[in-house]
């Protein structure tokens, strides 16, 4: 007898500043990460995300790793120079993350900071979704190709 896999939605988000949109979400096979031993505490800093039940029973959760960035790593010209972090212009972009899709999961919850470059600010519910929604969300549309700027010529 053939057991169906386990199964897992990929969400997918766009950021432009502090501004977290969901831009799709697809039900894929696979296994998701086993959840963090420990609980978020009230107060606590950083990103996670969390999936509840019907009665609010935290199912699962992961730690993210800052999934907006605020900087990057620049290199000096001067040779030893050791690499600095450096604010980035305009803060945009995407990120993914993978929650188990389970016959008990509610919704999902993403928490942080409100000000992505406060990351010493107790963490605050960003985003919550209904987890049926999100199980009839479309894909994501596909990333704009960057080609660089325009060449020109002569």
């Amino acid at each position: 007898m053939a057991s169906n896999p386990p199964q897992a939605i990929r969400l997918t988000f766009s950021y432009q500043g502090s501004q977290i949109g969901l831009l799709g979400a697809e039900t894929i096979a696979m296994t998701v990460p086993a959840s963090s031993p420990l609980a978020p505490q009230p107060g606590q800093t950083g990103y996670w995300l969390e999936v509840h039940d019907a009665a609010g029973r935290l199912l699962y959760h992961r730690p993210l790793h800052n999934p907006i960035a605020i900087d990057v790593e620049a290199f000096s010209q001067t040779p030893g120079a050791s690499i600095a972090r450096v604010p980035r212009a305009a803060s945009e972009g995407r990120f993914n993350v993978l929650i188990p899709d389970t016959g008990d999961a509610r919704w999902f919850t993403l928490r942080g900071p409100a000000d992505p470059t406060r990351s010493d600010e107790p963490a605050q519910e960003l985003l919550r979704i209904d987890v049926d929604t999100l199980r009839r969300s479309k894909p994501p549309p596909a990333p704009p190709i960057s080609t660089g700027p325009p060449r020109t010529t002569g």
